[in-house]
């Protein structure tokens, strides 16, 4: 048990980080409570699976390899599985027991000559997609990665059929537009070289709901973006081109750093938000606002000529310290702040506002309401309950600020709270909210199922037989893939 620091009672979250090596495939048979009956689908998650190989730590939270979560509800039971996802990185480092490719913080041991203009590792191991047949893993340091659902076999590197073409990466957070079914997704890029060295931008995607990726359009930048996420309404695609800025790339290229090691906050960069019209990607206008960087967006939507936008606002990446270390016992993973963004694109008016004061992170919604005026959103808090080195609780909050929040026992961490609606749902949160979450003291994971219109009942904890590590994202799909 890793004692939160000052204290002699409390786990903290740390062994939450350790590898689970072993895949599984099991009927759980650990109840409290009841499975909903009315609760029929499968639960994906994805995130790190290891943060060891051999006698090495990875030197950063991202770069662990993907390992993909199945919880599949079928007739109030609960199946679970895990599997890795099979990238060459994976194959090779658990054949040799070592690290033997770049990361987003790691290097490979042996200094510059083993990293001489090697670039970073995709491990495939932020979050998921399942749309046009496909079920992908991704991770925007690369292709995705297409997986069966049923079985989560690995069925190879994913490309549209060359609609990503060579060099092209794919963002962990695409977006299915729910009145089209298309999916937006977009990849930092290079347009071409000038002068001044490679021209950044950002390669913009849209595929449709039979799977074929139909646009792929660039949009130029004047500096390479840290952009993780982005917000869709329903005519718009809006980026958040933040604070957290890249220095000097040239020694990551040639293997002398990492690209961890370049990233910086840079209090004196304004935030600029860009919108563009999602029929041909063009920008419509773009907005100026304090220093800060978005990492998650929740929802947005339009309001005759406003345009407003929900994201957890961060003024500082400190947490990138933790992330390069993750098993450093005075470590702290926490969240930024939940503000909304109205946007008046007629007039070119900006009004910020703090929606609620509880540190919070990974919001979701229910996804049928995506890009229409929403009444829920659903985060992962950070309470102060004398155990919060990660996320411990969680909250719904309502379009004007009031929040129902649940802190979980202290030494006990959750993650990112996914809705799922319940069969035949007749509202917005007519559901479950599905919660991992890990049990520092007994070194091992539990799915809670929370009612989404009350979420302090925890109708069900089904518990598993070993730890999960702490994950990324996660989707709710209601067919039960066999």
């Amino acid at each position: 048990m890793n004692a939160i620091p000052g204290s002699n009672t409390f786990p903290s979250c740390h062994g939450g980080l350790e590898n689970l090596d072993e895949e599984h495939n099991y009927w759980i048979d650990q109840i409290e409570g009841e499975v909903p009956l009315d609760l029929e689908g499968t639960f994906f998650r994805n995130g790190p699976g290891r943060q060891r190989i051999g006698n090495s730590r990875y030197g950063h939270w991202f770069d662990g390899d993907g390992m993909i979560c199945a919880f599949t509800f079928q007739e109030g039971r609960v199946h679970f599985k895990n599997q890795y996802i099979r990238t060459p990185k994976y194959l090779a480092e658990t054949e040799a027991q070592a690290v033997c490719y770049r990361g987003f913080g790691t290097q490979i041991p042996g200094g510059l000559r083993k990293n001489w203009l090697k670039m970073p590792a995709n491990p495939a191991n932020t979050s998921l997609i399942h749309h046009g047949g496909h079920l992908l893993a991704l991770n925007e340091g690369g292709r995705p990665w297409a997986v069966d659902p049923g079985t989560l076999e690995t069925l190879g590197e994913f490309s549209y059929e060359g609609g990503l073409k060579p060099g092209q990466v794919f963002s962990a957070h695409g977006k299915i537009h729910p009145r089209t079914g298309d999916y937006i997704n977009f990849g930092a890029g290079i347009s071409g070289f000038g002068m001044k060295g490679p021209k950044p931008c950002l390669n913009l995607y849209r595929i449709n709901s039979a799977g074929q990726l139909f646009q792929n359009h660039q949009l130029p930048l004047g500096s390479f973006p840290f952009c993780h996420d982005f917000a869709l309404s329903d005519r718009y695609a809006i980026f958040f081109v933040g604070s957290i800025v890249f220095g000097n790339m040239l020694p990551v290229i040639l293997g002398a750093r990492t690209i961890s090691d370049q990233v910086n906050f840079d209090s004196k960069i304004a935030m600029q938000i860009l919108v563009l019209d999602l029929e041909d990607f063009s920008l419509v206008r773009s907005f100026e606002t304090d220093p800060g960087a978005i990492i998650h967006f929740g929802n947005a939507f339009e309001s005759g000529d406003e345009l407003i936008v929900d994201g957890m606002y961060q003024d500082n990446f400190a947490a990138n310290d933790t992330l390069s270390d993750v098993f450093d016992p005075e470590g702290r993973f926490g969240g930024g702040y939940y503000q909304r963004y109205t946007m008046n694109l007629k007039t070119g008016d900006l009004q910020c506002e703090r929606v609620v004061e509880t540190e919070s992170e990974f919001p979701t919604i229910n996804p049928t309401v995506a890009g229409q005026r929403h009444q829920f959103t659903y985060t992962a808090c950070s309470i102060d309950n004398g155990a919060d080195s990660f996320f411990n609780g969680i909250a719904k909050v309502d379009f004007d600020g009031g929040a129902e929040t649940v802190t979980l026992p202290q030494g006990y961490y959750g993650s990112e709270p996914v809705f799922a609606a319940s069969t035949g749902s007749s509202s917005e949160d007519d559901g479950y909210l599905l919660e991992v979450v890990y049990n520092g003291f007994d070194h091992i994971s539990e799915l809670q199922i929370h009612r989404a219109q009350a979420i302090g009942d925890c109708v069900c904890r089904l518990k598993l037989k070993h730890h999960v590590p702490h994950q990324f994202h996660g989707l709710f799909s209601p067919t039960v893939f066999v």
